[in-house]
């Protein structure tokens, strides 16, 4: 057989077998980087999606099963810009009003269709960085890292809010689920009183790292070598930090 016939890896490669989506879906937390180069070979993400989706419904109706509606929209009230500083006789009389079944369970609803949203404008924010940084990078693959770098935090985040919503007193629980499960500094200070440095606490967070880090991995794999880890990370984390102080900027001045 003719040598340039032959299929010959390149040194240090070992051929892989193509990835099942339980077998990505494992070794996306003990393998990362293996599984990132399956997802550059064959950038599939509606399977990881859909399991993101299902857990994120289900952590919604967990909270709305909990909370009982007018502490919800108290609270969700609170969070609101546009609501937060009506009088007491106004929020009574918003609260006075008789829920229907869609205003009561539209979270629900609109749960998996937030995250999308929220995939597709970050797939195109990375693009955008990612080719002005030098890669080769289509909207597929960016979609594909996207998803697979922010799905396995998040579904350890749905999975234990869901727990924390059932076990604690639903006076006590955070509409913003994330915030029911404590893995920042934001409880070191209150909100009320220093709303500024609370944000920015709340945003040194073990999932917001680890989602980092998996990003990274993920771009790295998927950008036609263009970009190492360390590259992907540095894109990644500028846009973090724009994100967290735009966040923190706006929290003190809501307060």
């Amino acid at each position: 057989m003719n040598s340039s016939e032959t299929s010959t890896p390149e040194r240090g490669l070992e051929p892989t077998a193509e990835m099942s989506f339980g077998e990505r879906l494992t070794g996306v937390y003990f393998e990362p980087a293996k599984t990132f180069h399956s997802v550059d070979r064959k950038p599939t993400w509606l399977g990881m999606y859909i399991l993101v989706a299902i857990l994120t419904v289900g952590v919604t109706y967990a909270l709305t099963m909990r909370m009982d509606y007018r502490t919800y929209m108290t609270k969700a009230m609170q969070m609101n810009p546009l609501t937060r500083n009506l009088s007491e006789e106004q929020l009574e009389q918003i609260l006075a009003r008789e829920p229907g079944a869609f205003q009561r369970y539209s979270g629900i609803f609109f749960a998996p269709i937030g995250v999308l949203v929220g995939y597709l404008i970050l797939a195109t924010v990375f693009l955008v960085v990612f080719i002005l940084m030098g890669a080769s990078i289509g909207f597929r693959k960016s979609m594909a890292a996207t998803v697979w770098g922010m799905g396995p935090p998040g579904i350890i985040v749905a999975i234990l809010g869901i727990v924390f919503v059932m076990v604690k007193d639903p006076q006590t629980l955070d509409i913003n689920v994330v915030n029911n499960v404590v893995s920042n500094l934001g409880p070191l200070v209150s909100s009320k009183d220093q709303p500024f440095v609370h944000s920015l606490l709340s945003s040194i967070d073990l999932f917001s790292i680890w989602t980092i880090y998996l990003l990274s991995v993920g771009f790295a794999a998927v950008s036609d070598r263009k970009l190492t880890p360390g590259k992907a990370a540095t894109g990644i984390v500028v846009l973090w930090l724009l994100w967290v102080v735009g966040k923190a900027g706006f929290a003190g001045w809501l307060g």
